[in-house]
């Protein structure tokens, strides 16, 4: 099980995440976002970074082109989405796909432009026929998704925990519909439920998603809280 803490605003917590061990690392560009990083902040912070291939862009865009828009302004290719149908999800994935160019001396070239698409749905108490349909469609087009507990249709930022029962059918959902697909957990993780229900969350779910249980206040990040977590994961191991 891989930990990634998300909402991440100033380098003092980055450096923070990255000296625990955290295998991705978020940057939230969502207006409604109380940890909402504007994309210049968010790309000084990435250059400092050590290895930038665990940032993840958290975005909710409006359109495909915005999404692209966002993507080629931080470079990045890990891409939370908060937004976009599976339709859209499958032409931006399209758009990003390898290609093989030709460089003004006739030398081959491979551009590595493979995206990476985690897709968030939200998750209540109840799994009904339409639920089983979304996580389905997402599954077949997406590389990963993440659970987080959903509030008046809004999925993220809520601190809420899906009931475990629940968030391990859609896991089930969703492996069955994709063997390779990666499940993220979020919604209210902590270090009571991680040490509590260690085993569940290692057999079902790929990462955990942790955001503001190793928080002081929202954006501002608490050092001996995420090394706390991320010795869970290092213990557990051992």
């Amino acid at each position: 099980m891989n930990i990634k803490i998300c909402g991440i605003r100033r380098e003092k917590d980055l450096s923070s995440c990255e000296r625990a061990g955290a295998d991705l690392i978020g940057f939230i560009n969502i207006k409604r976002s109380k940890r909402m990083v504007e994309i210049p902040e968010l790309n000084n912070l990435i250059l400092s970074m050590k290895d930038k291939n665990k940032a993840v862009l958290v975005i909710e865009p409006e359109n495909m082109a915005d999404a692209i828009e966002r993507i080629e302004k931080t470079g990045l290719k890990n891409i939370q989405l908060h937004s976009l149908s599976a339709d859209e999800i499958n032409n931006l994935k399209k758009h990003y796909q390898p290609t093989r160019e030709t460089d003004e001396d006739g030398n081959s070239i491979d551009n590595q432009g493979d995206l990476r698409v985690i897709r968030a749905l939200g998750l209540s108490t109840v799994i009904g026929p339409q639920k089983i349909r979304e996580i389905q469609d997402f599954a077949r087009v997406c590389d990963c998704l993440l659970f987080d507990y959903q509030i008046r249709g809004k999925t993220g930022g809520t601190g809420k925990q899906i009931p475990l029962k629940i968030a391990v059918e859609a896991a089930r959902i969703a492996k069955q519909t994709k063997p390779d697909l990666k499940i993220f957990l979020a919604g209210g993780m902590d270090k009571k439920r991680m040490e509590e229900k260690f085993e569940i969350l290692e057999e079902f779910f790929d990462y955990v998603d942790v955001n503001s249980k190793v928080e002081d206040k929202p954006g501002v990040k608490n050092t001996t809280k995420i090394n706390e977590l991320i010795e869970i994961k290092t213990f557990n191991k051992a």
